[in-house]
């Protein structure tokens, strides 16, 4: 296997909870079933447990932090939820462009938006950020949403939101 190959190995190992566990269970068949060599499979095995665990666990804290930057409405309104949703959500999806905080921002708003353990406000709150990240980190031009409460006050009130970009001047209301 080539060294890329090794490192997209060692990456999916730490950011997969399952593999990883599979891995640690059992490394001669997982490496085998992911090409890795005999060779290569000691020299992973070589970094202990405790190790690997602690990286990908760091790596799980800083795209938390950084999406939580992005989404701080919703993250205010799931309180300790927002870690627990995360981490149900981010092992499942590996952002593949280069923006990965947005993406990932982006992608577990989606994801909130669609959970039934999440309330319609925090679905209201992370529809809101969504769109909000859409126009001005996407740069899109025109985006239109429906809201069923007022994201500022978390009163129940049914209106729109519109953000519109004409050449440089951009508008919300």
């Amino acid at each position: 296997m080539s060294l890329l190959e090794t490192l997209n190995f060692l990456a999916r190992v730490y950011t997969d909870a399952n593999l990883r566990r599979e891995f640690l269970s059992a490394p001669e068949r997982i490496g085998k079933e992911n090409a890795l060599t005999a060779e290569e499979i000691c020299e992973i095995v070589e970094i202990f447990p405790d190790e690997i665990n602690a990286f990908a666990e760091s790596l799980f804290w800083k795209r938390l932090r950084e999406v939580e930057k992005l989404l701080p409405l919703t993250r205010r309104s799931l309180n300790a939820e927002f870690e627990r949703l995360f981490r149900e959500f981010s092992p499942d999806f590996n952002p593949p462009s280069i923006k990965k905080h947005l993406e990932d921002a982006l992608c577990f708003g989606r994801f909130l938006q669609k959970s039934a353990a999440v309330s319609e406000l925090a679905k209201n709150a992370a529809k809101f950020e969504g769109a909000k990240l859409e126009f001005y980190a996407v740069h899109k031009n025109f985006i239109v949403r429906y809201f069923d409460f007022d994201i500022q006050t978390g009163e129940r009130k049914k209106h729109f939101k519109i953000w519109l970009r004409i050449g440089k001047r951009e508008v919300v209301f």
